[in-house]
């Protein structure tokens, strides 16, 4: 992992600056002795992945079953992403198909038709589950389900939505097993748009349903849970970075740094985008998981909106601007907003050098924090005039990890028996980790099974990761210029 110590103190969300009461779990585990004995499984990382996978291992009738299992984490639970990010549990609608089918030579995912509409499926049977979850356990976690707005700005995108759309619709239809999925409504008539968007920019929108909540509160609650159970003996560390994984006549040993080793019979890496630092060799000649993966850093912010858009005239959906600047509302009315990478780059607020492989959460750029409290002023009728305590209150950035095909790696290894990943979940971890963790669990259970329920596209497999390669990479830095020899060396280099 990174160097621990931290060499810099991480940026601090919305989400965490929100969640610590006496229920939260800051600084769990963080002094108690590491496991003496053999545990039956070991879970890297406590974001979503990791305590969404404890929870699944927990329960009666799983692989972890009467086992030992713990989970560590580098720093505090939802350190990362999981706790960073924009607070949708958004699947995306059937906009994305055509990204989807496009060839992995043109940035696409190069999936057929049917592939497509398994992971379009997979989105929308992960909000389904997020909320029988969240029903089931009682969960705290300021859920809510309702209207996105995808609001568009120029033709060009209307036209490409629409023909997304359509080819989405027609694929639908043919589809014996996805003709059951949710489809949009694409409203083109921009009258209708600018009053429904509340913008006058509005061209089109594209009207389908999401989910938000607070992901702290439900990465707590489920490590919580994990921690209840009687049906297994689990323990949960934090500040327990682990340096290296190293394969064992009984299984493997961590390295967790100055706090000891724990043995381990499984493994389950669930560290997203630093999972580079637990296999560096792969990383270092792009092969294998680690080089499936593109580390890469977002900001976020948290605005107090005027009054003009408070009480009855609050946002009502979760939205975005021309694929610009996305935002949701919470229960207590503030407003998360955050930005794509490419989109951040293609406005000039970043160069990819200041975005790409970056791990270093403190980092927080002054221009996103102008941009982000000039957006909805500019964007939204009658956003009046900020009062001191309104406007963007806070900024924050989180780290992410882009996967090489667009989409995360699920399952076992390959050639790395009893190690397993949930990995790489591209930006887009909300609106499908919960699904992917309860189908690993039955893949521990039952080994050599693949859970039809998840998309077969999410299969970790040598041949999958090999083809993607056709894939542009999102950035590779450029190697340093040679320094000049002779006279004029000093003078060239700029020494």
């Amino acid at each position: 992992m990174p160097p621990f110590p931290q060499p810099f103190t991480s940026s601090v969300s919305h989400w965490q600056a929100t969640n610590r009461g006496p229920t939260s779990l800051w600084k769990h585990g963080a002094t108690d002795p590491l496991p003496s004995d053999v545990v039956d499984f070991a879970i890297i990382g406590g974001g979503i992945t990791g305590t969404s996978l404890a929870y699944q291992l927990t329960r009666p009738s799983s692989a972890g079953e009467r086992k030992k299992i713990v989970l560590v984490e580098a720093k505090d639970i939802a350190s990362g992403a999981t706790g960073r990010n924009g607070g949708n549990v958004a699947p995306a609608s059937g906009a994305v198909f055509n990204i989807l089918t496009r060839p992995l030579a043109e940035g696409g995912s190069g999936l057929s038709a049917e592939e497509a509409l398994d992971v379009i499926g997979n989105e929308q049977d992960t909000l389904e589950y997020a909320a029988e979850l969240i029903k089931e356990e009682t969960l705290d976690v300021d859920f809510w389900r309702g209207d996105a707005f995808s609001i568009a700005t120029t033709e060009e995108t209307v036209e490409a939505t629409r023909r997304a759309l359509e080819a989405f619709d027609k694929a639908r239809a043919k589809s014996s097993k996805a003709r059951h999925l949710n489809t949009s409504r694409f409203i083109d008539d921009p009258t209708e748009a600018k009053k429904l968007g509340r913008t006058p920019h509005a061209l089109a929108i594209n009207h389908y349903k999401v989910g938000t909540c607070h992901p702290h509160k439900l990465a707590t609650a489920l490590a919580r849970l994990a921690l209840s159970s009687k049906a297994a003996d689990f323990k949960y560390f934090s500040w327990t970075p682990v340096k290296s994984i190293e394969t064992t006549k009984q299984g493997f040993t961590l390295d967790c740094h100055d706090k000891g080793q724990i043995r381990a019979r499984q493994v389950i890496v669930c560290t997203n985008a630093y999972t580079k630092y637990l296999f560096p060799d792969d990383w270092e000649k792009e092969t294998g998981i680690a080089g499936h993966i593109t580390q890469y850093r977002g900001h976020a912010g948290h605005v107090v909106p005027p009054l003009s858009f408070s009480g009855e005239q609050s946002f009502k959906a979760s939205s975005e601007v021309e694929d610009e600047q996305y935002f949701m509302t919470t229960p207590q009315g503030g407003i998360v907003t955050g930005m794509g990478a490419m989109t951040s780059v293609g406005h000039g607020l970043v160069t990819k050098d200041e975005i790409y492989e970056q791990d270093d959460d403190s980092v927080v750029l002054d221009r996103f924090g102008d941009y982000y409290g000039s957006f909805f002023k500019r964007t939204f009728d009658g956003w009046s005039d900020v009062a001191s305590g309104e406007g963007l209150s806070r900024l924050w950035t989180g780290i992410m990890a882009a996967s090489r095909d667009r989409l995360p790696l699920i399952g076992p290894i390959p050639n790395k028996p009893g190690l397993w990943a949930a990995v790489a979940f591209h930006g887009h971890g909300m609106a499908r980790i919960l699904t992917c963790t309860r189908s690993l669990a039955k893949q521990i259970l039952n080994p050599g099974e693949w859970d039809e329920r998840l998309p077969k596209s999410f299969e970790i497999t040598e041949e999958r990761l090999e083809r993607a390669k056709q894939a542009p990479k999102p950035y590779k830095k450029e190697p340093a210029p040679e320094v000049p020899v002779g006279e004029n060396a000093e003078a060239e280099s700029g020494v």
